[in-house]
């Protein structure tokens, strides 16, 4: 687990450095930290406030379906699901982490590997009623500006194919054990008739839980795309809130298919395209960087720290056993 751990950091910061390379190269100047003195402080803390709002519905949507799974917790520790779960999206592929880590924060709190892996499903179905219910507004803004989808769709194939060739380069010269995978499959596959018998209880008993999980869901990505907003409000008060909020769904459709860790490079190059209609150039790169760590990075490193605390607190608490 460490091991991989480090491995996702190292990528992590490996994408978002190359990334950063090229804005500065690309669009960034020492204009902007001259003008990120002068904005309007309201709309920054606004940011601030609707990624506080993010890790709130994430929190809401993993209670409800944890209590409908008899999983019982205190709100506050469903921060610190949701801030672990943001750490260990961030540093694999697809943000597929963020799962693995919600079965440990889950399970230390007594959760049986069935009910866990129940609860984690429905959140992810739960989590796609947003991209859905978004489809159409997406195809109608690519509809609208097919320049800026052509070349987000540019960004997301070239780091589509760096990922590949960079993963058949390590199939090559490294061989992974694969003890571990296999012990891990045969547990799934104890668990799973468990498992089967629990989602089907939980899709006939629990509505109303999944409802409240949907609609957490949708405020949980509603806030995110706010705080973009919000922040570039703050450079420039001029567009409507909707319109910025729009020119972002695209770009989080492609952060979410991503194949690079937490959607390294392909949001930070991705934002250069989907806000450029809203900032003069010298201001873009700055810009892209400031909101990839408000709306990502700064969790992700909260996340990271609390992930430590509590492998510490349970690596000392299982040697005083």
């Amino acid at each position: 687990m460490y091991r991989s751990i480090l491995y996702g950091i190292f990528l992590t910061l490996l994408f978002v450095g190359g990334s950063l390379l090229y804005i500065v190269k690309k669009t960034f100047t020492k204009d902007f930290f001259n003008v990120l003195i002068h904005v309007d402080k309201k709309y920054m803390l606004m940011s601030f406030a609707c990624m506080l709002l993010y890790h709130t519905f994430d929190n809401i949507r993993f209670f409800v379906l944890s209590r409908a799974m008899k999983l019982r917790y205190s709100f506050f520790y469903g921060y610190v699901i949701s801030y672990i779960n943001t750490f260990g999206a961030t540093i694999t592929p697809s943000q597929a982490g963020g799962e693995f880590m919600s079965m440990y924060t889950l399970s230390r709190k007594g959760g049986k590997l069935h009910k866990v892996l129940s609860i984690l499903t429905m959140k992810m179905l739960s989590g796609s009623t947003f991209f859905i219910l978004a489809l159409p507004y997406v195809l109608l803004h690519i509809y609208k500006n097919p320049s800026q989808g052509i070349r987000i769709g540019y960004v997301l194939l070239f780091f589509l194919a760096l990922v590949l060739f960079s993963y058949i380069l390590l199939r090559l010269f490294f061989k992974r054990k694969s003890s571990n995978q296999q012990k891990l499959i045969q547990r799934l596959k104890y668990n799973l008739k468990k498992y089967l018998v629990v989602l089907k209880i939980f899709l006939r008993d629990k509505k109303a839980s999944i409802l409240i999980a949907c609609l957490s869901s949708v405020l949980v990505y509603m806030s995110f795309l706010a705080s973009g907003a919000f922040l570039l409000k703050s450079f420039n008060p001029t567009p409507e809130i909707l319109t910025l909020i729009e020119h972002q769904l695209l770009l989080l459709y492609a952060i979410f298919i991503s194949p690079t860790p937490g959607g390294s490079g392909v949001g930070e190059v991705g934002a250069l395209y989907a806000f450029e209609p809203f900032l003069e150039l010298s201001l873009l790169g700055g810009f892209s960087l400031l909101w990839r760590f408000i709306t990502q990075y700064l969790s992700a490193i909260i996340g990271g720290f609390l992930l430590a605390f509590l492998l510490i607190k349970d690596a000392k608490r299982f040697k005083d056993a």
